[in-house]
């Protein structure tokens, strides 16, 4: 679910929550596998919000994901900087369940027509 509301002619607020159920497992197949399959079930939810600048083509980003999996909170930031005809660069830092971060940075073309 997303809701943006504006700030002004300048800034604008995105605010997400979402959820997910994955799940995984195996379909027993008669002669090939035991008489029952195995199945794992992974529930996740997230939130995040995001303030955009219209004048600079510029936004920030805050969010939190929770996997059943992994039980804890894990964070993450970013931002996003649109630099010309559909060029635009954005990186984040997020936590891991293991206690460290994952870096990434990106750049990307959108073209539209």
């Amino acid at each position: 679910m997303s809701k943006s509301l504006s700030l002004s002619e300048q800034y604008s607020l995105t605010l997400q929550n979402g959820y997910n159920v994955i799940q995984q497992g195996t379909v027993p197949v008669p002669g090939l596998t035991g008489p029952t399959g195995r199945m794992t079930r992974n529930y996740e939810t997230g939130q995040s919000a995001k303030l955009s600048i219209a004048e600079t083509g510029t936004s920030f980003s805050a969010g939190l994901t929770l996997s059943s999996a992994d039980e804890k909170w894990l964070r993450s930031i970013g931002a996003e900087q649109k630099l010309f005809g559909g060029v635009s660069i954005s990186g984040s830092i997020s936590e891991t369940p293991f206690g460290t971060s994952s870096k990434s940075i990106s750049a990307g073309f959108k073209q539209s027509w």
